[in-house]
């Protein structure tokens, strides 16, 4: 028992600052995030904050709509380093051609021309057969059918990265036509265990929160538009 108690004191140690962190985390990005200074913007309701591991990614989808101006913003921990990536992408359906394959055992048939026309021929065997015709085996073969169909696919096209904007931590967009964006969030370090080396616990200083705040406001009609006449 007294093991028990001791083992669960310790995953505690660790659990707990954890989950207060995790708690703290919630609304980093109303927080820490700076709004845009134009005061057209609001607060979108698809803002969110997590918290991260080094070496994690994650993504956040947000629905973008015609006829809106948006302003999607990033902050972070200081413990997390200042390169973290943000990357926007748009995911649309396509029309590829594919080709499909489809595997049946049929009863294998040879000529009866394998025995000069008199029969069939198994090894050293001629068995008759009549005509020109086919006959069994009595084996089976494996026959590939193929067939080419045109289906449709998911697929992300990049759209903004910020490691080729030196790593900027905001965007401002106008929406054309109403889409599906999804936010992906890489920070670095961690090694090769995804935030995690193998064995090891996990140290507060290799976590920390990320803030994503989105803002929206009416696109503006610019030029003679709307004049009334």
């Amino acid at each position: 028992m007294k093991n028990i108690n001791k083992i669960f004191l310790i995953v505690a140690v660790f659990l707990i600052p954890a989950i207060s962190t995790a708690q703290y985390c919630n609304h980093f990005h109303t927080k820490y995030c700076n709004p845009s200074e134009n005061g057209m913007f609001k607060l979108n309701g698809q803002s969110k904050s997590a918290l991260f591991a080094k070496g994690q990614t994650s993504e956040l989808n947000v629905l973008v709509y015609k006829g809106q101006d948006y302003r999607i913003s990033m902050c972070m921990d200081e413990n997390l380093g200042s390169q973290i990536k943000f990357k926007v992408y748009e995911t649309k359906k396509v029309k590829v051609e594919k080709v499909f394959e489809s595997k049946t055992m049929e009863d294998e048939f040879k000529t009866c021309g394998d025995c000069s026309g008199e029969g069939f021929a198994d090894g050293e065997s001629c068995y008759e057969c009549e005509g020109e015709g086919q006959i069994s085996t009595g084996k089976q073969i494996e026959v590939v059918d193929k067939e080419t169909r045109i289906v449709v696919e998911k697929r992300k096209e990049l759209l903004y990265d910020n490691s080729q904007d030196g790593f900027s931590t905001e965007i401002e967009f106008s929406v054309e036509s109403t889409r599906r964006l999804t936010v992906e969030v890489s920070v670095p370090g961690g090694g090769s265990g995804g935030g995690k080396s193998k064995g090891k616990m996990m140290k507060s200083s290799d976590m920390g929160c990320v803030g994503l705040l989105v803002e929206h406001m009416t696109t503006a009609i610019t030029g003679f538009k709307g004049t009334g006449f």
